[in-house]
């Protein structure tokens, strides 16, 4: 689990920040709003990252960052600023990142998976040919991210982005022809012309490849091309879950803190910023992959008692990703009844039964309502 420390000399901005990393799966180690504070209980409680307001009367942000690397303490650094003039400040000290006031959910949740990318590469180095490790994700915005830096690669155009993606989801050198590629990237375009779109997006994939010494290219073979790689192909978080569902491996306590990190980085869209038709097949695939990794945690968080709002949290998540399934519905229903009573129960089976008359015009299942009595009653 993710460790952090808050501090910000405005109260209900450490309060609120700490309530945020919580929700998130984040174990906050402490909350400071005295700057003066806030370097020794770093050195006393390591963090792996530290949320600094950059501007505190006395001592700022960025100078506690600088007594942080200056004494090279093992953590990352995230600035907490209402002004985005200090970006650049924040950057000179060798900050991770920074969040602008008020601190959305979505910023905070960019910045913790910057951090836990960090974490998880620090210390590789680079090997003899220069080359760098990579790692993609395809939940969310795809991205390419190299040796755990925080800034993703950057591509020439969105069907660079669209295309390494399509090559990443396919088996291990498995050669994909060009007009499959044409049919899935420019299905509209004429032969000639999407022919010419694909080689130059080829090419301008392989210079950026090359340029960031990433060990990957896209090879040229008979009509097509296929991903090659000089050491071993890049990890995805798809392929991690892939890996989870279908070697059924169960979480446990030596592994939930991983299956937490992945289930709430997979709750994301599936290559959210790609619209063409290709992508709803794996959409389809990955979906049931996370539900199913999702029920299987929220399983365990029964059978281990694990605190209730935690518990309730996933399953909530999982519900906006699956509606209408009424075993989640139960689990939730449980959950609500531990943290309410019974009124909490009621309203939320009562809200279920409004959603499924309007939306399909049905009543909720038998087992659901005789539940529901079962908890009241």
């Amino acid at each position: 689990m993710m460790r952090a420390i808050v501090v910000d000399d405005e109260l209900l901005v450490a309060e609120q920040i700490d309530r945020m990393l919580v929700n998130a799966g984040v174990k906050v180690l402490g909350r400071c709003v005295n700057p003066h504070e806030a370097l020794g209980m770093a050195k006393a409680l390591q963090p792996d990252v530290l949320f600094l307001d950059i501007e505190m009367p006395e001592l700022s942000g960025l100078e506690i960052a600088e007594r942080v690397y200056a004494d090279k303490l093992d953590m990352e650094v995230v600035f907490i600023t209402a002004y985005n003039q200090y970006a650049l400040d924040a950057f000179r000290v060798n900050a991770l990142d920074y969040l602008l006031k008020p601190v959305m959910e979505e910023d905070l949740q960019r910045s913790l998976e910057r951090v836990g990318i960090r974490r998880q590469y620090r210390g590789g180095t680079v090997n003899s040919g220069g080359q760098r490790s990579p790692i993609a994700s395809l939940f969310g915005k795809f991205a390419l991210y190299l040796d755990g830096g925080p800034e993703p690669v950057r591509w020439v155009t969105s069907k660079c982005a669209e295309l390494l993606a399509y090559m990443l989801l396919q088996p291990s050198e498995k050669e994909v022809s060009k007009w499959e590629l044409i049919e899935a990237l420019w299905p509209v375009q004429h032969a000639e012309k999407a022919g010419i779109n694909l080689r130059s997006t080829v090419s301008r994939i392989n210079k950026t490849l090359r340029d960031c010494g990433s060990g990957m290219a896209l090879a040229s073979v008979r009509n097509g091309y296929r991903l090659v790689s000089s050491d071993e192909a890049p990890a995805m978080d798809a392929s991690e879950l892939e890996h989870f569902v279908l070697d059924t491996i169960e979480p446990n306590s030596d592994n939930l803190d991983h299956v937490e990190q992945l289930v709430l980085r997979c709750s994301r869209p599936f290559l959210q910023e790609f619209d063409g038709v290709w992508c709803e097949p794996y959409r389809k695939q990955y979906h049931q992959y996370f539900l199913h990794l999702g029920k299987r945690l929220l399983l365990y968080y029964e059978k281990a008692e694990t605190e209730p709002f935690k518990a309730l949290r996933l399953a909530d998540l999982l519900v906006e990703h699956d509606p209408y399934d009424e075993s989640l519905r139960e689990a939730a229903l449980k959950l609500h009844h531990r943290t309410g009573g019974s009124q909490r129960a009621t309203a939320y089976y009562e809200a279920y039964a409004e959603l499924i008359h309007t939306e399909l015009g049905a009543l909720p299942g038998d087992a659901l309502t005789a539940l529901l009595r079962t908890l009241t009653s």
